[in-house]
């Protein structure tokens, strides 16, 4: 009796065990997969349109907000799927994740695509729906085509990148049915350019590796790591520069004051560079990519200490 208890108790152990073992890899593949999926960067550029609805001063839509997770969803999704191989060379993890159900992507990119449309489709008017389809088509060709251009034209991918994820203030504006183009726009669409711009500069340098084997004239492997360093240094002061003239002049809100913070958070994560021990590709994937994130929580903290004021 007492080897039979015995072994139940061991039994039930195992099985608890195998339960713990099985929940904790679920829960790794959902964080692999928020991570690695092209979530984290949706949700970041998701961010951006927050901040810039929070910048108009008009009033928060968050099926718009789905609007631009899933667009942002689809182009990523599909570019982290297509550069693979790539990825092997310079971000082992992401690829091992993406290849556990890269036969089902297809279908998952179907998905995503057709959820995008519909949800805009239903809530979109058709000016908004012909702006979103266009940068859809201008995220997902980039991968298939326009990529090819970077090994002929310096940085092209960084232009590319940063004018169309910044088109996303004027995706706002139509959106909202607001006036198409003004300073307020312009001005918006100049600081998250130079913000872009430094984002995706900075993280070219983990990409280098594979880069160089694609014959891509990035600003790392044209200019070098330290030149480069210094440059995102001038560049980050010069992005703080359309925050000022729009206070300045009235047209961006007083609390926007408070997205000088990002220059800081730049500057420290540029600074760490010069550690040889530092990790890049952690930098760019906790760090770099994450600062977007912030800027809402930043704009919401300014706008409620200038009511308090």
């Amino acid at each position: 009796m007492t080897v039979v208890k015995n072994q139940n108790l061991c039994d039930l152990v195992g099985f608890q065990k195998h339960e713990i073992t099985m929940k904790l890899s679920y829960g790794k593949f959902i964080l692999d997969e928020f991570i690695y999926g092209g979530h984290l960067a949706a949700l970041s550029v998701t961010a951006i349109a927050l901040s810039a609805i929070m910048l108009l001063n008009i009033m928060i839509k968050w099926e718009f907000l789905l609007i631009v997770y899933l667009l942002t969803l689809c182009v990523y999704s599909y570019n982290y799927h297509k550069e693979l191989e790539i990825d092997s060379l310079n971000n082992l993890s992401r690829s091992n994740h993406l290849k556990k159900y890269y036969k089902f992507f297809p279908l998952i990119l179907i998905i995503y695509i057709t959820a995008f449309l519909a949800v805009l489709l239903y809530f979109g008017n058709v000016e908004s729906l012909i702006f979103g389809g266009l940068l859809l088509s201008a995220g997902l060709l980039y991968t298939y085509k326009f990529k090819k251009l970077t090994r002929k034209i310096i940085g092209f991918k960084n232009y590319y990148t940063s004018f169309s994820i910044s088109s996303l203030a004027i995706f706002t504006s139509i959106y909202y049915c607001t006036q198409i183009i003004n300073w307020v726009l312009l001005l918006i669409f100049m600081l998250l350019f130079l913000r872009l711009m430094i984002n995706t500069s900075f993280c070219d340098i983990k990409d280098m590796n594979a880069d160089k084997k694609d014959n891509l004239l990035t600003f790392p492997i044209v200019i070098g790591k330290e030149k480069l360093i210094t440059l995102l240094h001038l560049l980050n002061i010069i992005s703080i520069i359309p925050i000022f003239i729009g206070v300045y002049m009235n047209l961006l809100p007083l609390f926007s004051l408070f997205l000088l913070v990002t220059t800081v958070y730049s500057s420290y994560y540029l600074l760490k560079t010069k550690n040889k021990t530092t990790n890049i590709q952690s930098i760019s994937t906790a760090l770099v990519d994450g600062e977007f994130i912030l800027w809402p929580f930043l704009l919401f903290l300014g706008k409620s200490v200038m009511t308090m004021i």
